[in-house]
């Protein structure tokens, strides 16, 4: 019971962090189709790769730095 527990709550807080993922990735895309800054257009781009392998504090530091 406890295993079957643990697996949920895995799969429950995998979930929402994929969420947060796809909606930072939306934001930063959204910036580079609209903006002309070379250095934002490169950094957004270097956020939404690291997107693909950040687990927690890493969202948790890209969605403060992009909401500055």
């Amino acid at each position: 019971m406890g295993n079957l527990f643990k697996r949920l709550l895995s799969k429950l807080i995998t979930s929402a962090l994929d969420k947060r993922k796809e909606r930072l990735r939306e934001q930063l895309q959204a910036q580079i189709n609209t903006t002309s800054s070379d250095w934002v257009k490169t950094r957004n781009q270097m956020y939404i790769e690291l997107l693909n392998i950040a687990g927690e504090s890493m969202v948790n530091r890209i969605e403060k730095e992009i909401l500055k």
